[in-house]
């Protein structure tokens, strides 16, 4: 009985298609000179540049350690840049390279490779139907 709610679990099979995928982008981004803790910061910095570090761990959900440590490498690898906010000064906004602009189209070319490979196979009806329960959890 137990047995059968494992292997079915959905929390079972997120945590599956999150350590497969995470596998995936630890390889890609290795290609790229990064570690996989990188893309999610990349990630959300590529669709909305010149937020805040704060800003950065409440939308990703960690804690702010974490975001400051991350955006050190990453600046030390010039691929971002911290200024500070004109108003408050105390503020360090985030904004991407140049050199980080210029790996946009690769990056963004793995993550739908990813994708396609996820969801080949599935016919689009299918597919809004996973992707709605998805966003209802």
């Amino acid at each position: 009985m137990h047995e059968t709610f494992a292997k079915e679990s959905v929390g079972r099979k997120v945590n599956v298609l999150f350590r497969l995928s995470m596998m995936h982008i630890r390889s890609e981004m290795k290609k790229l000179g990064f570690g996989a803790g990188d893309y999610p910061f990349l990630a959300m910095l590529f669709f909305e540049e010149g937020v805040s570090q704060d800003e950065l761990s409440r939308k990703m959900r960690v804690d702010k350690s974490y975001t400051a440590r991350a955006i050190a490498k990453l600046e030390k690898m010039g691929m971002v840049e911290r200024r500070p906010d004109p108003v408050e000064h105390r503020t360090k906004r985030v904004f991407l390279s140049r050199k980080s602009r210029q790996m946009e189209e690769h990056f963004f070319a793995m993550l739908k490779n990813w994708h396609h490979t996820l969801t080949s196979g599935i016919d689009p009806e299918h597919l809004a139907i996973i992707q709605a329960g998805m966003d209802r959890m």
